[in-house]
């Protein structure tokens, strides 16, 4: 079998669906840091350009917001992430805090609050106190929290509480928690106090690296001012949604992808209706630890993995029925399998890594 490794695509769209159908239990334990890149690297995430997934993530109460949902309304959409560890994020709603970064950010919010479609997402902690910090964050302890790494999704939920229930904040938005798997703040940001703008067809217009950063520029000001001015409402054409006809489906989310948008095409390409697996077709166990084993590949020419970053990660050649993908030394996540059949639509599965 034939593997190799290839670097990440600069812009890719991507069309698809992180699959989250109800609120996970509080004892789901939540996926461990992947690598974010070296320090202060914050170049991971979506890009202006992309085409962003959809993704149901859950508040404190169990109500959910849903992307693609979103992006069909009248105002613009702009994703915002935090945590409590984060200084920036938290200094931002500070009751007593005037520096120029935080007053900046703080003021555009209040004066348009009501004019922009707010969506905060909680996820990865910036700088816990148990030093288990983002390989592309500073480790740090000179913080008045005591909060660590979220080890399952009720500390994650709990943790949301908290921050909206703090007597030296004013946070006047609704803040959910992302879900275990970490989609969110993997693919959208892979970073502490990010910013995305998203158009109606779900393609990224402005990226804030810092948010304080970016509402301390001017020009970055009268652009988000601009868009909202002269925005327009749309809706986005695909398939998702979990699988009603599959037996195998355990009650794990499937993730819909357009191969072709996987491979680099524009994001105006296109989007296929993928063929949902068949149940001749296993691929097992999953989640996996160290060896993924793949049957039922009689009609199948050759296979790719991608992450949900859209990087290519390994791709093979089908000669046999069956085959096994060691997967032992992978970044533990969730990755893309995606099936190429002569004269036939590809076929494709959400894998999880352990």
């Amino acid at each position: 079998m034939a593997a190799f490794w290839l670097s990440c695509l600069v812009s890719s769209a991507q069309y698809g669906d992180f699959g989250v159908a109800e609120q996970p239990e509080d004892s789901t334990s939540v996926d461990g840091l992947i690598d974010y890149g070296e320090l202060l690297d914050f170049s991971g995430g979506y890009a202006v350009g992309d085409t962003v997934f959809n993704f149901t993530v859950y508040n404190f109460n169990g109500e959910s917001v849903e992307l693609y949902e979103e992006l069909q309304g009248e105002k613009p959409v702009v994703l915002v992430n935090g945590s409590v560890s984060c200084h920036r994020f938290r200094n931002t709603f500070g009751l007593n805090e005037v520096g120029q970064e935080y007053t900046g950010a703080i003021t555009f919010f209040q004066d348009y609050s009501d004019e922009f479609n707010w969506i905060f997402i909680y996820g990865i902690e910036a700088h816990p106190t148990d030093g288990n910090c983002p390989s592309n964050c500073p480790t740090t302890t000179s913080t008045d929290t005591t909060v660590t790494q979220a080890l399952d999704y009720g500390y994650r939920r709990w943790a949301v509480q908290t921050w909206l229930a703090s007597s030296d904040h004013d946070f006047p938005f609704t803040m959910y928690a992302d879900n275990p798997n970490n989609a969110v703040y993997n693919q959208f940001f892979a970073r502490p106090f990010g910013l995305l703008g998203i158009n109606c067809n779900g393609v990224v217009e402005h990226r804030g690296d810092w948010l304080t950063s970016f509402f301390m520029d001017s020009g970055n000001r009268e652009a988000m001012i601009n868009w909202k001015d002269n925005y327009g409402v749309c809706s986005i054409d695909w398939e998702g949604g979990d699988d009603p006809d599959d037996p195998d489906d355990d009650g794990d989310p499937v993730i819909y992808v357009d191969n072709h948008a996987l491979n680099g095409a524009s994001s105006e390409s296109s989007v296929q209706t993928l063929e949902i697996l068949g149940t001749e077709l296993g691929v097992y166990p999953n989640p996996v630890r160290d060896v993924l084993h793949i049957s039922g590949l009689m009609d199948v020419t050759s296979g790719k993995f991608f992450n949900l970053q859209g990087c290519l990660i390994e791709s093979f050649r089908v000669n046999n029925p069956s085959t096994a993908i060691d997967v032992s030394d992978w970044p533990r996540g969730a990755y893309v399998l995606i099936l190429e059949r002569d004269g036939a639509a590809s076929l494709q599965r959400h894998v999880v890594l352990q």
